[in-house]
């Protein structure tokens, strides 16, 4: 009974349109767009006729994927070719045997200088604005790596 302990885990994985959980613990859960909700109600319907365990439905420019495991089924959205469908799968399976705690949101602080760090020094020359990349490096010049075997020259062909 954990997929819908984890229905915000699904919602919150890059990719991730729209997600809906049935079981018999309780009432359909839904997060993500509304659009889908009678997209997913049909698709859960569909699921039920053809007695699988899993189907995978492409509506335009998405994919439904649904997925049953245990006594709860759970049906996502994501784009057609997303990259989260290699493990999508495996992650409902994953997460219908453990319930995850709640979903923290990791906070970006903002960057604090370095005790170290030196300020970047004023070149010479016109201020003008630049578009381009920036070229300011701040510490020594990385040391160069040693060459691959093809740019040494020791590496041999074995057809020449």
């Amino acid at each position: 009974m954990s997929l819908r302990a984890n229905i915000e885990h699904l919602a919150a994985a890059q990719g991730i349109v729209a997600v809906s959980v049935v079981s018999p613990s309780g009432p359909r859960e839904f997060r993500g767009d509304d659009g889908w909700t009678e997209i997913l109600d049909a698709a859960l319907s569909l699921l039920e006729k053809t007695g699988e365990k899993t189907i995978r439905l492409v509506v335009g420019k998405h994919t439904v994927v649904l997925q049953t495991e245990n006594e709860e089924t759970v049906a996502v959205v994501l784009p057609t070719g997303h990259a989260i469908a290699k493990s999508l799968r495996r992650m409902i399976r994953r997460m219908s045997r453990k319930p995850r705690g709640p979903l923290v949101r990791p906070t970006t602080p903002a960057p604090s200088p370095s005790p170290t760090a030196t300020a970047p020094t004023a070149h010479p020359g016109p201020s003008t604005t630049h578009t381009g990349p920036s070229t300011t490096h701040s510490g020594p010049p990385a040391a160069p790596s040693a060459p691959a075997a093809h740019e040494s020259g020791s590496f041999r062909a074995p057809w020449g």
